[in-house]
């Protein structure tokens, strides 16, 4: 449910995520979804272009990844013309070296106790988090991804991570922590980041967006819808911050990107789409990064699967075993 209350609490946020913890304007509901922690953004060099995407090289197998509904994703293994050499259960994505399957489990963080309002001490409450990495087939390597804490110094701790689409080996990945710290109440955050499975590390795609200053427009007469004196806000408020790009895929596996766009505001005037301390929006992005340009049109092989898999939502396609120029 949209929570639109109005209220004259809007101010200048220098960094949306950092204020995920002091107290709102007003109390509220608990956020539907947790949210997460800062990652360390490593300069990574591109990965290898594939060769053009129409030409499908006779014997070339290409890995699609989708899901059906509600149903856990699979991963296929295509063939030219579509067909399906074999499929498997999960995220899987081919790189030069091989392929790389997406494995997160959940683990228990230690929590720790607090004190009400009323002098009363709470126990340490609920901590889970979730720590993902890639593991090579047919090897020991791994790749970690996201190495979640043992131990916090909330009262409640509850993070999560996963993999909202990929491109190519690149994987966009969202992460989302709610904490309690024994206050007015508890609050979420969230991150944002890409991780090139061609070389290891994390890219900062969102570094890479061209004409920032129109998606921030763009993003902030969506949100000005939302206020009662839309002008006021702007005044009083930095431009929409740049959080977050999602791909996704139409039914004939062309690529398309959105951008999220947030702002500061109050814990009661958030809409929880990003964070408890922020409203966002959604918008498309008209030109992507040059370093997915050559993943922006499919294989024919994967038009026809999905031409003949009806009611697949596509995550992402990578070549098996694709040769780097």
């Amino acid at each position: 449910m949209l929570l639109r209350v109005r209220m004259p609490c809007a101010r200048p946020a220098a960094s949306i995520v950092s204020l995920m913890l002091i107290s709102g304007c007003a109390a509220g509901p608990r956020p539907a979804r947790p949210a997460v922690t800062s990652v360390q953004i490593a300069p990574a060099p591109r990965s290898p272009e594939p060769e053009a995407a129409g030409d499908d090289a006779s014997g070339e197998v290409v890995l699609v990844w989708g899901s059906t509904g509600d149903e856990p994703p699979r991963t296929w293994h295509v063939a030219a013309g579509g067909a399906v050499v074999r499929e498997e259960p999960g995220i899987v994505v081919a790189t030069r070296r091989g392929e790389w399957r997406w494995e997160a489990r959940e683990k228990q963080v230690e929590t720790t106790a607090c004190e009400l309002w009323d002098g009363e001490t709470r126990g340490p409450g609920e901590g889970t988090a979730i720590d993902a990495e890639l593991a090579l087939r047919g090897d020991d390597a791994r790749q970690a991804v996201i190495t979640s804490p043992d131990q916090d110094e909330g009262n409640v701790f509850q993070h999560s991570a996963a993999v909202i689409g990929s491109v190519g080996p690149y994987l966009f990945i969202e992460e989302r922590t709610y904490m309690d710290l024994c206050g007015a109440h508890g609050s979420e955050a969230a991150a944002f980041k890409v991780w090139d499975a061609e070389r290891g590390a994390v890219v900062d795609l969102l570094a890479e967006v061209t004409g920032v200053p129109a998606l921030q427009r763009e993003g902030e007469a969506l949100l000005d819808e939302l206020e009662d004196e839309p002008e006021a806000a702007r005044k009083s408020q930095d431009a929409p911050e740049l959080v977050k790009l999602a791909p996704t895929y139409d039914a004939r596996g062309a690529l398309r990107l959105t951008a999220q766009v947030a702002r500061f505001a109050c814990y009661a005037c958030s809409d929880g789409a990003w964070t408890s301390y922020s409203r966002s929006a959604v918008v498309p992005l008209v030109r992507s990064p040059a370093r997915l340009a050559a993943w922006a049109s499919p294989p024919p092989g994967v038009r026809e699967f999905l031409e003949r898999t009806p009611g697949v939502t596509l995550g992402g396609w990578s070549r098996a075993g694709q040769q780097g120029e």
